[in-house]
């Protein structure tokens, strides 16, 4: 069951340089020596690298957990497919692409909904990687809507949380793509583990990169401007490309728009989305995640057993809980219905 977590790196290769130029210095140091020693390009292992790749250049994606599922003191509300309905009737004004945490407790209904209401493209998550359940759904469904489905993630963060080891993890990705041979199939951690290439066949395994570029739980953030957050997002979508010729989707960036006591403000995550939309414009084969579409204050006392206590995840939301647009949302309207510049 998705719990929707994203925590500090501690074990980054960043988490001992507190100054943002250090922590860029040293990744450009990392990438050269990689050149050096000639970690050569790899190329997609799975069918479907082909369709996600080209889904990355047109379909905008954002990602998404139903606003009636929710998980308080180990209870799980499931999402009931009025609401999904609903939720996805709202999403479908500015995107046309999803991407989801789970194939379970009502999550599973989000495919038949979309493929009604003309999303394009769809990356359906497992949370647990050994959950039956899911991967019978995630095998049924990715089958049921095979022009829908593109790609699948197998867990969110199952190392950074330590909820499996590397090896269970693996082979769960490698039964799934045995079962779809022609769907990109992947799993989704913080960005380091790619970098670092750590465990050593991290991204050989994998059809798709699906990492978290989260500058908020960088040592250095505090100190940093929101320039130089959007910046950083863009050196590790750089340093990632230059890894491997595989499709690059960023799963989870941004800014919350609260609480505001610890300088959260909705003006402040629009800047962000805003610069880095700017910055970062989707293309072929490599694009980024709108996280996320709905505020799930739920998730607050659901994190805290795995990572502490963490306001923010009250307020990632490009809309509220009661489904209103936030100004990000609003300037990003904006920026998507001007009209193209020539080059």
């Amino acid at each position: 069951m998705p719990k929707q977590t994203r925590r500090c790196s501690g074990n980054s290769v960043m988490a001992a340089k507190p100054l943002f130029r250090t922590v860029l210095i040293f990744h450009l140091l990392l990438m050269l020596t990689l050149a050096s020693a000639g970690v050569p390009a790899q190329s997609g292992a799975g069918g479907g690298s082909s369709r996600i790749a080209a889904a990355l250049g047109s379909v905008r994606f954002v990602a998404y957990t139903p606003t009636d599922l929710n998980i308080v003191s180990g209870q799980v509300h499931a999402a009931s497919q009025q609401a999904v309905r609903v939720d996805l009737e709202i999403l479908r004004r500015d995107f046309d692409g999803l991407v989801t945490y789970s194939c379970a407790d009502g999550v599973d209904k989000v495919p038949g909904i979309a493929s009604e209401l003309g999303y394009r493209a769809l990356i359906l998550g497992i949370w647990d990687p050994l959950s039956e359940r899911e991967t019978a759904n995630a095998v049924r469904l990715a089958r049921a809507f095979p022009e829908l489905v593109v790609g699948v993630a197998v867990g969110n963060e199952t190392l950074l949380a330590q909820r499996h080891d590397w090896a269970t993890l693996r082979a769960a990705i490698q039964r799934l793509r045995t079962a779809l041979p022609e769907v990109a199939i992947a799993t989704s951690e913080p960005f380091y583990f790619y970098l670092n290439q750590d465990p050593p066949d991290f991204l050989a395994v994998q059809d798709f990169l699906l990492p978290s570029i989260h500058p908020l739980y960088e040592p250095w953030f505090a100190q940093a401007s929101d320039q130089q957050a959007v910046d950083f997002v863009v050196q590790v979508v750089e340093q990632l490309a230059a890894l491997t010729d595989k499709p690059l989707l960023v799963k989870e960036t941004g800014l919350p728009s609260g609480p505001p006591e610890r300088g959260f403000t909705p003006a402040r995550q629009a800047g962000f989305w805003l610069a880095l939309t700017q910055r970062l414009p989707d293309r072929p084969g490599r694009a980024v995640v709108y996280f996320e579409a709905f505020d799930h204050p739920w998730k607050v006392e659901n994190a805290a057993p795995e990572f502490g206590f963490r306001p923010e995840e009250a307020f990632w939301g490009l809309y509220s809980r009661d489904a209103e647009a936030k100004p990000a949302l609003t300037a990003l309207r904006r920026l998507w219905s001007a009209p193209t510049v020539p080059e």
